[in-house]
C-alpha cells in the first residue's frame, strides 16, 4: 500500500501589519499626520490622543507606525522620507518614547507602578543610568531628595539604590510587597520628581507614551490607568497616545462607576476629560483589502481564494485580523479534508464559498441548517438562501418568509456574503453534507438511459410546472394532470376566489413534527419527519371571518350574536360538520371560478407546512417566540382579534398566510391519532392523510387563550367534531380536484 502523502497548511501570521502592507490602508499617511502633530513644538502639552477601532482594525499597527516614525525622524534607511522633509526636520522636537501593553498588567494591583516602572525601563535602555549615577554623586543636584526617593521606593524593581552607586539597574525584576506601596507620602513628591526626570531626560522634547490594547484590560484595570493618566502623568512635555475601541472602554468606566451613576453621557464625559483629541480608523475600503490579499504569499492565499476574495472580506467585516483569521481557517480545514482523503469529489470554489457563509452566518442560521436531518431540505435550504438574496424578485419574494429571521443586525454579514457566493452544479445534496461533516461525496452515478419503450414523454409545461422535470408518473396519471386548468395554477400565486384570498404553498419536502430534543414539544408532535407534498395548493390567507361566513347562511341564524359588529373577526362556534357544509357550499356556489380545483379543510400536514415553511419554523415567523406577532395569551386580548391584525408587525408565515397561530383554532380535514408520527416509517411520507377513522378531528393554531407553547406550528390538537366553541374556527385551501 503506497505511503500516504501530507500536505501542509500555510498560514497567515497574526501581528500586526508591517511593512509596504501597511500602506494599502493608508496607515503611513495617518502615522505622518500624527507624528507631525506630536513633534511639533507649536503642539501644547500635556496631551491625550484616542485611536479608536474594533477589534483587529489596526490600531496596533498604527500605533506602531507612529512610535517607528517618531524614534526615527531620518527615517530607518536615514533617507526621512517617511516623516519630514529633509529641510523640515529641525522645525520639530525630538520625541522620547515608551510602549505600554495595559492588559499585560492586569494581574498588577496598582498600574501606575507598573507604568512608571515601564518608564524607567525605557530610561535604562537610552542610557539615563549615567544620569541618574551622577544626580547621586552630587547632592547639591535641585531636587535630589524627592529623586532619591522616587527610586528608592522601586529599589525592588531595580536591585537597589545604595550610597555606594554599586546598583544594578534591573527593571525586570520585580518584588511582591513593592516600597512603593509603604511610602504614604510618594505621590506628594511624584510630580516633582517625574517634572525633574522628564526634563533631564527628554530635554526641550516631548516623552510620548503609547498605551496599546486598553480595551482588553478588566473594567478596573481600564479605569485604573485612565486615573493615573488623569491623575499622576498630566504633565507638561508629556503626550499620550491609546489605542481602544471606545465602546469598550466607555462599558468598563459604566461597570467600573455604575453605583456612582456614571453611565450614559456621564461616561462619555468622563472620557473626553481625559483624552483631548480622538481619531476614529476609518473602515478599510474593499479594494484595498483584495490589494493587500494580493500581496501575500501565493502559497496562502491562492488563486482560487482570490477569486472569492469578496466573500472572505464580507465574512470578516473588511477586517484585516479577521480576514487573516478567516483564510487561516479555511485553509486548514481545507488542508485537513485534503490530509484525510475527504476531499476528493468535492468542488474547491463551492468548499471556499460554503466556509465564508458560516463564517459569516450567526448561530441561529447555523443551528438552523446542521438541525435539517434531511439531506434535500437543507441544501434546498442553502439554495433558498442564496434566492433571498441573489435572485430575481419574483424568487425573492417566494422564498423572503423563510429568512424574516436575518433581516436583523446581527445576520448583516450573512447576507452580505450571500452576495458575493455561487455554487456549482456540482454542490448537490450529497456534497453539502461532505462539506458539514468531513466526509467524501458518494461517487456520481453513471446516467442510466432507459428503453425508448419505457420513457413516458409528457409534452407541455403543466407537469413540469406541479411535479418537476423528468418525475416518475404513469401515463394514466398524465392524462388526468392535463385536465387542471393550467392557466388556473399560473394566475394563483395569490388570488381571490369567491370573496376568499388565497396564497400559493409549493409542493416539496418540508420538516413536520418537533425534534426529541425540543423541551416545548409534546410527545404526539415526535418524532420530526419529513412530508412530501407533491402538488401545488393554495391556502386561505385568512380564517373564514363572520362576514364570509354569513353569506353561506344567508345572513341568518349566526352562530355569533354580534357578529355585524365583528365583521373582518374570526368566525367561531362552527363545528367541524359546519365547516365541511361551508365547503359543499362554496364548491357549489363558485364552481365556475374554481375550474378544475377542490376547496377543502385542509389536511394537517398542508395546514402545517403553510404556517412554517419547508424548514421547521417553531412560530411562522421564526424560531423565537414573539407575543406582538400573533393573538396568543401573553398579549392578553381576551378574545378575537379582526383577521391580519399581525401581517404589518411580520406575523405571517413565510407563504403569507396571517393568523397560523393565536386567534382561534383551525379545524384540519384528520381524524386525530396521537401516534400518528410514529407509525411514519418512510422517508419521505407522501401527501399523508392522517388515520381512516376515529372520535376526533384535529384541530391546529392555538387561540387568545392558549400560551406560547401552544401557539407553535407542530402543536397539535383535538376536538370532538361535532362541538362549537368560541375559540374554534376554520381556514381553507384549494388544491387540484383529482387528488
Amino acid at each position: 500500500m503506497p505511503k500516504r502523502k501530507y500536505q501542509t497548511p500555510e498560514v497567515l501570521h497574526d501581528a500586526p501589519l508591517t511593512g509596504a502592507k501597511r500602506a494599502d490602508f493608508h496607515f503611513d499617511d495617518f502615522a505622518a499626520t500624527f507624528a507631525r502633530l506630536i513633534a511639533s513644538p507649536n503642539t501644547e502639552t500635556p496631551l491625550a490622543i484616542g485611536i479608536n477601532g474594533a477589534w483587529g482594525s489596526g490600531k496596533t499597527s498604527l500605533l506602531l507606525r507612529v512610535k517607528d516614525m517618531l524614534d526615527h525622524p531620518k527615517g530607518i534607511d536615514g533617507k526621512g522620507k517617511h516623516r519630514f522633509a529633509e529641510d523640515e526636520e529641525n522645525k520639530f522636537r525630538a520625541c522620547k518614547t515608551v510602549w505600554f501593553d495595559a492588559w499585560k498588567y492586569n494581574d498588577e494591583d496598582e498600574l501606575l507602578v507598573a507604568l512608571v516602572r515601564v518608564i524607567l525601563q525605557a530610561m535604562q535602555r537610552d542610557g539615563f543610568i549615567n544620569k541618574i549615577k551622577a544626580w547621586f554623586g552630587d547632592p547639591n543636584q535641585p531636587s535630589y531628595d524627592v529623586i532619591a526617593m522616587m527610586f528608592n521606593a522601586f529599589e525592588a524593581s531595580f536591585g537597589g539604590l545604595g550610597a555606594t552607586f554599586k546598583f544594578k539597574l534591573d527593571p525586570n525584576k520585580s518584588q511582591e510587597q513593592s516600597p512603593i506601596k509603604q511610602h504614604t507620602a510618594f505621590f506628594d513628591y511624584f510630580n516633582e520628581a517625574f517634572e525633574a526626570l522628564l526634563k533631564s531626560w527628554t530635554g526641550n522634547g516631548t516623552l510620548v507614551i503609547f498605551i496599546d490594547d486598553l480595551d482588553r484590560c478588566l473594567p478596573a484595570k481600564t479605569v485604573q490607568t485612565l486615573e493615573a493618566i488623569k491623575l499622576f502623568l498630566d504633565k507638561s512635555g508629556c503626550v499620550f497616545v491609546l489605542g481602544a475601541d471606545t465602546r469598550i472602554v466607555r462599558a468598563a468606566v459604566e461597570t467600573h462607576y455604575k453605583n456612582e451613576g456614571i453611565i450614559g453621557e456621564g461616561a462619555k464625559d468622563y472620557l473626553e476629560k481625559i483624552i483631548q483629541l480622538r481619531f476614529d480608523l476609518p473602515p478599510i475600503v474593499e479594494k484595498a483589502m483584495e490589494d493587500y490579499l494580493k500581496t501575500q504569499d501565493k502559497t496562502k492565499v491562492d488563486e482560487a481564494m482570490l477569486k472569492r476574495w469578496g466573500a472572505l472580506v464580507a465574512a470578516a467585516e473588511v477586517n484585516p485580523r479577521r480576514v487573516k483569521n478567516v483564510i487561516n481557517d479555511l485553509n486548514l480545514q481545507w488542508f485537513m479534508a485534503v490530509n484525510s482523503e475527504q476531499a476528493k469529489g468535492v468542488n474547491r470554489d463551492d468548499f471556499i464559498c460554503w466556509q465564508a457563509l458560516m463564517r459569516a452566518a450567526p448561530a441561529k442560521f447555523v443551528g438552523q441548517v446542521t438541525k435539517l436531518d434531511d439531506k434535500s431540505i437543507r441544501h434546498n435550504f442553502v439554495l433558498d438562501a442564496l434566492k433571498w438574496q441573489n435572485g430575481n424578485q419574483e424568487e425573492k419574494d417566494a422564498v423572503r418568509g423563510s429568512f424574516a429571521d436575518y433581516e436583523d443586525d446581527d445576520s448583516r454579514r450573512l447576507r452580505k456574503v450571500l452576495k458575493q457566493i455561487s455554487f456549482s452544479g456540482e454542490f448537490t445534496p450529497d456534497a453539502l453534507d461532505s462539506m458539514i461533516y468531513m466526509t467524501a461525496p458518494p461517487p456520481k452515478p453513471e446516467p442510466v438511459k432507459l428503453p425508448v419503450e419505457e420513457q413516458v414523454q409528457v409534452p407541455g409545461s403543466l407537469e413540469e410546472a406541479i411535479y418537476g422535470v423528468g418525475a416518475d408518473i404513469a401515463e394514466e396519471e398524465v392524462v388526468l394532470k392535463r385536465a387542471i386548468n393550467t392557466e388556473r395554477l399560473n394566475e394563483m400565486n395569490q388570488t381571490e376566489i369567491g370573496g376568499i384570498r388565497f396564497v400559493r404553498v409549493p409542493k416539496g419536502r418540508f420538516v413536520m413534527g418537533s425534534k426529541d430534543d425540543n423541551e416545548l414539544a409534546s410527545d404526539d408532535e415526535k418524532p420530526q419527519h419529513t412530508v412530501e407534498i407533491n402538488y401545488d395548493y393554495w391556502m386561505a390567507k385568512f380564517i373564514l371571518t363572520n362576514e364570509q361566513y354569513a353569506e353561506f347562511l344567508g345572513k341568518k341564524k349566526h352562530p355569533v350574536s354580534d357578529w355585524q359588529k365583528k365583521k373582518d373577526h374570526p368566525v367561531v362556534n362552527v363545528s367541524w360538520a359546519d365547516a365541511m357544509e361551508y365547503c359543499k357550499w362554496y364548491n357549489e356556489t363558485f364552481k365556475s371560478d374554481l375550474g378544475d380545483l377542490l376547496l377543502h379543510l385542509p389536511t394537517e400536514a398542508e395546514w402545517e407546512k403553510a404556517a412554517r415553511g419547508a424548514y421547521g419554523n417553531e412560530w411562522p415567523w421564526g424560531n423565537e417566540f414573539d407575543s406582538n406577532k400573533c393573538n396568543s395569551g401573553e398579549g392578553r386580548k381576551g378574545g378575537t382579534t379582526p383577521v391580519g391584525a399581525y401581517s404589518s408587525l411580520g406575523g405571517d408565515s413565510p407563504y403569507g398566510c396571517a393568523d397560523m397561530v393565536g386567534n382561534v383554532w383551525e379545524w384540519c380535514n384528520d381524524w386525530f391519532s396521537d401516534s400518528e408520527y410514529k407509525s411514519r416509517t418512510s422517508t419521505p411520507v407522501l401527501n399523508p392523510k392522517g388515520p381512516q377513522t376515529g372520535n376526533s378531528r384535529v384541530l391546529r393554531g392555538g387561540s387568545f387563550s392558549g400560551n406560547r407553547y401552544i401557539a407553535r406550528c407542530a402543536y397539535r390538537s383535538f376536538y370532538d367534531p361535532d362541538f362549537r366553541l368560541n375559540h374554534i374556527g376554520f381556514r381553507l385551501v384549494v388544491s387540484p380536484s383529482h387528488l
